[in-house]
C-alpha cells in the first residue's frame, strides 16, 4: 500500500493530497532548517522563512480563488503543515495559524473581505479569540479597546483579528460576541512571549485603544452564517472545528515524526552508560519505538480519516451534524495527544541525550509540552466529544461551529 495517507495495515482514504503543494513545502525545507535556531533565539519567525511561505503560495491555501488563493482541501492542508513541522515547529505554526484567520473571512460581508485582500493575496493575518477585547457600538461600526494574549506572528501581520464583546448588547441574554479585523499598525505589541516551547511563533500580547472597526470588517460569532460571494466553494462548507482540526495539531505531528526518526538514528550508534552493546539492541528501546510509531500513526490516520469524511460532505453539499463536528474535535485532540506520547517515548529511549540543548529531541519535547495545552487540543476535548456522544451539555460550545 502506498500513498501519503496510507499506512501499512490500514485502508486508503478517498483521495490523495495535492502533491504540488507538498513538494513546495519540501522544497523550502533547507531554508526553514537554516533559520530554525534564529527563530528560537529571536522569538519570532525569520524573514527568509516567512518570505518562502509567501512565495510558495502556502499562505494562500484557505483564500478563495477569486481573491488570489487556492481553496486547498483540508487533507492537503494538514499534510503540508505536517511536512513543515518536521523541520521547524514555529514555521509550521506560522503557516497554520494565519490560514485559520484567513478562512474566517468567509463570514465577512464582501466589502470587508475585498478590503483585506485589496492589495493581493499574500497577506498574513494574526489573531486570537479566547480573550475578547471590549467594543462599543458607534455609527457605522465599533470602537475597540483592550489587550489580548497569544497573537501569534503579530510582528509580521498585515491584519489582526480578535474576538470582541460588545458592551451593552446581548443576544438571547448573552453578551454579543463578534470577530473584528483591523490593520496591525493600529495596535501595540506587548512583548510577553518568554516561554518554554514554540518560542519562534512570536505569540505576544496586543493592545488597542479606541480603534474604529467598520461593521463590514466584523461578523457575529455564531454557528450559522451565509458565506460571502467569494466563498461559495465547497471548502467554506467546512465547519470551524474542521478548520481547526486541519491545522492546530498538524505541526506537532511533524515534530513527533522528527523525534521518532532522530531517536531511531541515535539508537543505531549510541552505547548507553553501563552497557556493552548499542541502544538498538535493548528490548525496552525496541518496544518503546514500536509503541511510539503505532501511537503516532494511529493518531494521524484518525485525524486524516475524519477530515476526509468531512471534506466529502463538503463536496456533496451535505450538512455536518453536531456528532460529526465532535468527531473532528476528537480527531484533533487525539492527534495532539498521540504526538505528545510519541515524543515522550522517543525521549525515554534516548535517555539523558534527549535533554541536552544540542539535541533536536530537547526542542521536540519543549514544543509538544507547550502545544498540548492549546484550548482546542487539550485533553479536555476528549470530554467534549464524550458530552456530545452522551447527549449532555458540551462545555466547549464552539464544537457546534
Amino acid at each position: 500500500m502506498t500513498g501519503l495517507l496510507a499506512t501499512q495495515g490500514t485502508r486508503d482514504v478517498h483521495r490523495e493530497p495535492d502533491s504540488s503543494l507538498i513538494d513546495a513545502a519540501r522544497g523550502i525545507a533547507p531554508i526553514i532548517r537554516a533559520y530554525s535556531d534564529e527563530a528560537e533565539r529571536e522569538r519570532r519567525l525569520s524573514r527568509p522563512v516567512l518570505d518562502a511561505l509567501r512565495t510558495t503560495g502556502l499562505l494562500r491555501m484557505t483564500t478563495p480563488r477569486s481573491l488570489g488563493g487556492s481553496e486547498t482541501d483540508p487533507v492537503t492542508r494538514a499534510v503540508v503543515i505536517e511536512e513543515i513541522g518536521r523541520h521547524d515547529s514555529a514555521a509550521a505554526w506560522t503557516l497554520e495559524n494565519p490560514l485559520d484567520w484567513a478562512f474566517l473571512c468567509c463570514r465577512l460581508p464582501d466589502e470587508g473581505a475585498e478590503e483585506i485582500y485589496g492589495r493581493g493575496a499574500d497577506i498574513l493575518i494574526a489573531g486570537q479569540f479566547g480573550r475578547p477585547l471590549r467594543a462599543t457600538s458607534t455609527l457605522g461600526g465599533y470602537r475597540v479597546s483592550g489587550r489580548a494574549p497569544f497573537v501569534s506572528n503579530c510582528y509580521d501581520a498585515d491584519w489582526i483579528l480578535s474576538m470582541v464583546v460588545v458592551e451593552g448588547e446581548s443576544a438571547g441574554g448573552e453578551p454579543e460576541m463578534r470577530m473584528a479585523y483591523f490593520p496591525s499598525k493600529q495596535c501595540e505589541i506587548v512583548d510577553t512571549w518568554d516561554v518554554m516551547g514554540m518560542r519562534g511563533t512570536g505569540s505576544n500580547d496586543i493592545s488597542v485603544t479606541d480603534v474604529f472597526v467598520p461593521t463590514y470588517r466584523t461578523f457575529p460569532f455564531v454557528p450559522a452564517f451565509e458565506p460571502g460571494s467569494h466563498y461559495r466553494g465547497p471548502l467554506y462548507r467546512l465547519p470551524v472545528v474542521g478548520v481547526a482540526a486541519s491545522g492546530i495539531p498538524t505541526p506537532m505531528l511533524g515534530v513527533a515524526r522528527r523525534a521518532l526518526d532522530v531517536v531511531a538514528d541515535l539508537a543505531r550508534t549510541k552505547s548507553p552508560v553501563g552497557s556493552n552493546g548499542l541502544l538498538k539492541d535493548r528490548p525496552s528501546a525496541q518496544v518503546q519505538l514500536g509503541r511510539g510509531e503505532a501511537i503516532l500513526r494511529s493518531g494521524r490516520l484518525l485525524l486524516l480519516d475524519t477530515l476526509d469524511a468531512a471534506w466529502q460532505r463538503c463536496l456533496d453539499g451535505r450538512a455536518h451534524s453536531l456528532e460529526q463536528k465532535a468527531e473532528l474535535l476528537l480527531g484533533l485532540a487525539h492527534a495532539m495527544g498521540s504526538a505528545v506520547q510519541a515524543v515522550e517515548l522517543a525521549c525515554s529511549i534516548a535517555g539523558t541525550t534527549a535533554f541536552r540543548a544540542t539535541s533536536p529531541l530537547e526542542r521536540c519535547f519543549r514544543d509538544v509540552q507547550t502545544m498540548r495545552h492549546h484550548v482546542w487540543a487539550s485533553e479536555q476535548r476528549y470530554g467534549t466529544f464524550g458530552q456530545v456522544r452522551l447527549g449532555v451539555h458540551a462545555d466547549f460550545p464552539v464544537v457546534a461551529f
